[in-house]
C-alpha cells in the first residue's frame, strides 16, 4: 500500500526505488483497489506486517500471478502483451546475459529475445574483452 504514489494525476508504483507510472486505465484500478483493501488492511493487520495492493485469500500473503492476470483482462487490460512489449524494448539495448538477470528468465530465453530484437552484441563483447587485463 505504501508503494502506491497517487498526487491526483498520475499513480506510480514504488519497485525498490524506482517509480514506474501506470496506465491510465490500471491507475483507476489501482486507486480502486487501494481504497478497498485499506479498509480490510486494518481488519487483518494481525496477519501481516505489510498491507499487499493486491491480497490474496490469506491477507498475509498475495495475490497468485495467474488469478491476477484473469483480474486484469477482466478490466481489458493484456498484461502479456504488455510484458512482452517491454522484453522486447529491453532486449533491444541490452545483452542477453543482463537480461536474464534483470528479468529473472533463462540465458536461453533471454537469447531468443535479443534475437527477436535483432540486436547484434559481438562488438560489446569484444570491447569488454579488450577492457580486461
Amino acid at each position: 500500500m505504501h508503494d502506491v504514489i497517487d498526487d491526483d494525476t498520475v499513480v506510480t508504483l514504488d519497485l525498490h526505488g524506482h517509480r514506474l507510472p501506470l496506465p491510465s486505465k490500471v491507475a483507476q484500478l489501482v486507486r480502486t483497489l487501494r481504497d478497498q483493501r485499506q479498509e480490510r488492511w486494518h481488519l487483518d493487520q494481525t496477519a501481516s506486517t505489510t498491507p499487499w495492493l493486491f491480497p490474496g485469500q490469506e491477507p498475509a500473503r498475495p495475490l497468485g500471478a495467474t488469478y491476477l492476470y484473469l483480474k486484469l483482462r477482466r478490466h481489458g487490460i493484456a498484461p502479456l502483451a504488455s510484458r512482452n512489449s517491454a522484453r522486447l524494448a529491453l532486449a533491444s539495448d541490452l545483452p542477453a546475459s543482463v537480461l536474464a538477470d534483470l528479468t529473472g528468465t533463462s540465458i536461453s530465453n533471454a537469447t531468443r529475445w535479443t534475437g527477436y530484437a535483432k540486436r547484434d552484441w559481438l562488438d560489446y563483447i569484444a570491447s569488454r574483452a579488450q577492457d580486461r587485463p
